[in-house]
C-alpha cells in the first residue's frame, strides 16, 4: 500500500484547470481539459498515447501557448505569469531525457536552484541543502561526480527528477518519471513524489504503468482523444468498462488490492 491521504484544501489551493484548450499548428491537440491537483496530492495523468496528456503538461509549464480556458495556481493565473515567476512556482519534468553538454552530476542540479538565488546568484547553505535532499530522494548522491555524459538512461532520468526536486517549488509537472527505470527505482521514485506532496506541494505525473499510478496517485485523470474522460480515485477511473474503451484492453484493478491486470481484447 502507498500510504495514500488525500488533502483538504479550499477552492482555490493548488492547481486548478479548466476548459483548457491547445492546439500544435492547426491540430488541437487538448480539448476542454478540467482537472484540478490540491497541495498535498500526487495526481496521475494517464490515457494511452496521443491523449494529449504531455502536451498539456508544456502548456501549463509555458513551453506552448494554450488556447481557450483557464489554469490557476493558488487562484492566480499561472498562463499570465513571467518566466522568472513562473519557475518559481513550477519545476517541470520533460519527458525527453536530454542532456546537452557534459558537466558533473552535482552541477547539473544545482540548476534547479537558479530560480531561488538573489540577485547576485550566489548559493548558500540553504541551496546546498535543497540539491542534497532532491538527490538523496532520487537515489544520485553516489552519482555527483560523474559526467552526465557517462550515465545510463535510467540514471539520467533519476538526474534530471533530482534537478526538478531541488527547485523546491510548490508545484512539480512530471512527464513520464519512471520511463526507463528498472522496478527498484519506480518505486524509489513514486515513493519520492508521494514526499513531495506530503510537504504541502501538488504533483501533477503523466504516467503509463497504471499500476503505479493506481498505488501512488490520490486521484487520477484520464484522458483520450485531448480530453479529460474521467478524473477521481484509482478505483473510480480504472474501470473495465474505461480500460476497454480508452485502452483497449480488457482489465481492472484487483479486488482487495492496488495492481492493475490487462490482458489484450480477443
Amino acid at each position: 500500500m502507498s500510504g495514500r491521504a488525500g488533502a483538504a484544501a479550499g477552492p482555490d489551493e493548488g492547481l486548478r484547470v479548466e476548459g483548457l484548450d491547445v492546439a500544435l499548428g492547426r491540430t488541437a491537440v487538448v480539448r476542454g481539459a478540467s482537472f484540478t491537483a490540491r497541495c498535498g496530492e500526487v495526481v496521475g495523468l494517464i490515457g494511452p498515447n496521443g491523449a494529449g496528456k504531455s502536451t498539456l503538461l508544456r502548456a501549463l509549464a509555458g513551453l506552448v501557448p494554450a488556447g481557450a480556458g483557464a489554469a490557476a495556481w493558488n487562484g492566480r493565473s499561472l498562463l499570465d505569469l513571467a518566466p522568472k515567476a513562473r519557475a518559481r512556482v513550477l519545476a517541470y519534468l520533460p519527458q525527453g531525457r536530454l542532456i546537452h553538454w557534459p558537466m558533473a552530476v552535482q552541477r547539473l542540479v544545482e540548476l534547479g536552484r537558479l530560480p531561488r538565488l538573489g540577485p547576485l546568484g550566489r548559493p548558500g547553505p540553504a541551496d546546498a541543502e535543497a540539491v542534497r535532499a532532491a538527490m538523496a530522494a532520487t537515489d544520485t548522491l553516489h552519482l555527483a561526480w560523474r559526467t552526465t555524459d557517462a550515465l545510463s538512461g535510467g540514471e539520467q532520468a533519476r538526474v534530471l527528477l533530482a534537478r526538478a526536486l531541488a527547485v523546491e517549488a510548490p508545484l512539480l509537472l512530471a512527464d513520464e518519471p519512471t520511463a526507463s527505470l528498472d522496478p527498484y527505482h519506480v518505486l524509489e521514485v513514486m515513493a519520492a513524489l508521494r514526499r513531495v506532496a506530503g510537504r504541502g506541494r501538488a504533483v501533477v505525473a503523466v504516467l503509463h504503468d497504471l499500476t503505479a499510478a493506481a498505488q501512488s496517485c490520490d486521484r487520477l485523470v484520464l484522458m483520450d482523444g485531448g480530453c479529460v474522460v474521467a478524473e477521481g480515485p484509482p478505483e473510480a477511473v480504472l474501470t473495465p468498462g474505461r480500460l476497454r474503451v480508452v485502452y483497449r484492453v480488457d482489465g481492472g484493478l484487483l479486488a482487495g488490492e492496488r495492481m492493475v491486470r490487462v490482458r489484450a481484447l480477443t
